[in-house]
């Protein structure tokens, strides 16, 4: 009886001696999981320059758009942001087209220059998608509405010799919801140029993206959240990420408006950061549910207005891959 009675006891410190010995599947050493990781990491093109100290007035404190000097200055950009995050691949998102209605405006670069730039970006093995802003119509400009179909045409046509391009992003800002019908047709129509292709859907408002279109499984929302504390809009870039898992999503971030505090306070912002690339994105992947969702990083500030943090320059310092012949 005593035997018996002693078995089952013994058994159980076995076990716990195992378990903290590190044999066996035991709670107390259950394997960590996989750390989130971002598939892409870069920047938008054309990049921004912050505003002055103390700007409260929105339209000026979201910054400028500003063109880089040359093609290395914007590979410096995309690659001091991917060398955040090891293992990522460096990306970028294009801005092609007329930029005159967009806030701010921005005169875009002339087609010689994307050329030339675009085949350093294939040299250098960045994956690019370009992007269209189409614009609903303005009665008062005399402006009709875009033709986004002809904009898809227009430039995939003239850019899809580059082994960069990746794929092609709208930005819903100026246009509107997305629906079910209009996502299918510019992915089809986005497929028919290369079925690699894929489709890149941006705003601020889930509400925005479409409401059951997953095409192929290969759709990329993009959240560009910005105009409020760090912790506010981390809450939001996470919710995006898991509402919309296992579709691939990224965080457009590190706009001109959130590098100090709304009032226009140095107390406040992401300038305050010791690494603010590294930090901001790791607090963000902390917050991500699904391990195996695809998720990417987009850096907007460049260069810094402000007078206490002259030190922020993207535009030079990082190690260059070398170039492919």
């Amino acid at each position: 009886m005593r035997k018996i009675a002693l078995f089952p006891f013994g058994l159980l410190v076995l076990m716990i001696v195992l378990a903290f010995a590190g044999v066996g599947n035991s709670p107390w050493h259950a394997t960590p999981p996989a750390p989130r990781q971002f598939k892409w990491a870069g920047a938008w093109q054309p990049t921004r320059k912050s505003a002055a100290d103390g700007i409260t007035q929105l339209d000026t404190k979201i910054g400028t758009f500003i063109t880089l000097p040359d093609k290395k200055a914007l590979a410096n950009v995309i690659f001091n942001v991917q060398h955040k995050f090891p293992g990522a691949t460096p990306w970028a998102t294009w801005a092609v087209g007329d930029l005159s209605q967009a806030t701010p405006a921005y005169t875009n670069l002339p087609h010689a220059t994307h050329e030339e730039w675009l085949s350093y970006m294939d040299r250098l093995g960045v994956k690019i998608y370009l992007e269209i802003f189409p614009f609903k119509p303005n009665a008062k400009k005399g402006l009709a509405a875009s033709n986004i179909s002809t904009m898809i045409n227009t430039w995939l046509t003239r850019f899809k010799h580059h082994a960069c391009v990746a794929g092609l992003g709208i930005e819903l800002e100026y246009w509107g919801k997305a629906s079910d019908s209009a996502a299918a047709a510019w992915d089809a129509q986005i497929k028919a140029h290369n079925p690699a292709y894929r489709l890149m859907l941006r705003h601020y408002d889930p509400g925005h993206m479409p409401p059951n279109y997953r095409g192929k499984g290969d759709l990329i929302f993009v959240d560009d959240a910005s105009e409020g504390t760090m912790e506010e809009l981390n809450k939001g870039f996470a919710a995006w990420a898991n509402r919309f898992a296992p579709t691939a999503c990224a965080f457009q971030l590190g706009y001109p408006a959130d590098e100090d505090g709304m009032n226009g306070s140095n107390e406040l912002g992401w300038w305050k950061l010791k690494d603010p690339i590294r930090e901001w994105g790791q607090s963000i992947l902390t917050q991500v549910k699904d391990a195996n969702q695809e998720l990417g990083f987009i850096w907007v500030t460049a260069l810094s207005g402000k007078t206490y943090h002259q030190q922020w320059d993207l535009t030079k310092g990082a190690k260059l891959p070398l170039p492919n012949k």
